[in-house]
């Protein structure tokens, strides 16, 4: 493998972080404004771990839209390049597994940067929430 493969590969997985903690922020922010209704929630008898789970499915969400958006961007970057330079057509091919791979790491990725704001929002005060508003 070329020496410049590898250095972005390297590019990559640091973008890749970047993406993530800012996910992160703006996923924590997305939460934390809905202090409000998730205090009335727990006032109502919604347990922490509720609050927990729904927030993580919320993530899973975002993470599996942002992985169909990114394999379709895919699909049309790589017809888009098979059109410019014909002679990548043998080279240059996205296969199933390598398409489930993106979808695992992009789902994968929003659940675990979603997982402190999901905590947070989580451990709000019912009282504290609700005085907010």
């Amino acid at each position: 493998v070329p020496e410049d493969s590898k250095i972005f590969v390297y590019v990559s997985i640091g973008f890749l972080l970047v993406c993530l903690i800012n996910a992160l922020g703006l996923m924590l922010a997305k939460f934390l404004r809905r202090s409000g209704e998730l205090g009335v929630r727990r006032a109502l008898g919604a347990s922490k771990r509720s609050v927990f789970v729904q927030h993580l499915f919320e993530a899973a969400a975002i993470g599996a839209a942002g992985a169909a958006l990114g394999a379709l961007l895919t699909v049309l970057g790589l017809k888009g390049m098979h059109l410019l330079y014909a002679d990548l057509q043998n080279f240059a091919v996205l296969d199933l597994k390598t398409l489930g791979i993106l979808v695992v790491i992009s789902i994968t990725a929003t659940v675990l940067a979603g997982l402190l704001p999901a905590w947070r929002v989580s451990q709000l005060a019912p009282a504290h929430a609700l005085k907010a508003n």
